[in-house]
């Protein structure tokens, strides 16, 4: 733990950053000599949520970490890195694949540092709860897609065929324009121009011409 970065965030302006600072720093000026950092960054975010990780602090220090240019990050809780454990657990896991360890100061069970014995099991473990969560999103999904199937509802992307379009497009075609170039003409693809006449039961057979 040599290049430190050390995250602050509160959710409103109201609340300041000073007891995170000074358990921090007390954290840190508690560890043995040799183990303290010799390169320090800070990175902060005031008034902002942690159920977002479209914070200017936070990106700026996923940055630094996938750029190396720290080894380590080091927070007050891990609510203040996110507010939901499982997108936490997924930052965790991939700055852990870039070499980044993870300090929460108040929470010594969660320190994935790289001088913890138990951190590959500890990462193993939310690895796992990562995925157990990705399968269940999966498995909402398909039940909920099979209950609107069930319901008689048309999946996929709705086919919106204007009447203006429509109309534009057997006018072409009654003047003897090809579909490629009716497809041209009225900037869509063929696919649309296809639908578009099919709907009123005229001969779309694809042409070259």
């Amino acid at each position: 733990m040599k290049k430190v970065a050390i995250y602050y965030r509160v959710s409103t302006e109201k609340q300041d950053l000073d007891s995170q600072r000074q358990a921090v720093e007390k954290w840190i000026s508690d560890l043995p000599e040799d183990k303290r950092p010799t390169h320090t960054k800070v990175f902060t975010d005031e008034g902002i949520s942690g159920k977002t990780v479209n914070r200017p602090g936070f990106q700026a220090l996923l940055d630094a970490a996938y750029k190396h240019e720290i080894d380590t990050i080091i927070v007050y809780r891990l609510d203040r890195f996110s507010r939901h454990a499982t997108t936490a657990i997924r930052y965790l896991l991939n700055l852990d694949e870039a070499g980044v360890a993870f300090v929460s100061v108040t929470q010594p069970v969660l320190n994935l540092g790289h001088e913890n014995p138990f951190r590959r099991t500890m990462l193993a473990a939310f690895a796992e709860i990562a995925e157990i969560e990705r399968e269940t999103i999966v498995a909402r999904v398909k039940a909920g897609l099979e209950a609107a199937k069930k319901r008689g509802v048309k999946l996929g992307a709705p086919r919106v065929i204007d009447d203006e379009k429509r109309h534009r497009a057997l006018t072409l075609r009654n003047q003897g324009m090809s579909l490629r170039k009716i497809a041209k003409d009225m900037k869509v693809s063929l696919g649309t121009v296809h639908n578009l006449l099919k709907s009123d039961d005229i001969e779309t057979k694809s042409e070259s011409s």
